[in-house]
């Protein structure tokens, strides 16, 4: 059934799907991620990459 949009709504196609944005920012913290681990330092030296990501992701209106 299709979507239907009241005054106060916007129609859910409006927002891209979360897998679709941010993807050069995306695969430069999985990247970071996957070389130097998700705990401890690991994810310490990827904090740049992740808040890039982040906020790219914001940009679209999702949070994480």
């Amino acid at each position: 059934m299709a979507e239907v949009a009241t005054k106060d709504t916007k129609p859910v196609e409006d927002k891209p799907k979360p897998c679709c944005v941010c993807k050069p920012e995306k695969e430069v913290r999985d990247q970071c991620l996957l070389f130097n681990g998700t705990e401890g330092k690991g994810s310490e030296k990827c904090k740049e990459f992740i808040e890039k990501y982040k906020q790219c992701m914001k940009g679209y209106g999702f949070e994480i």
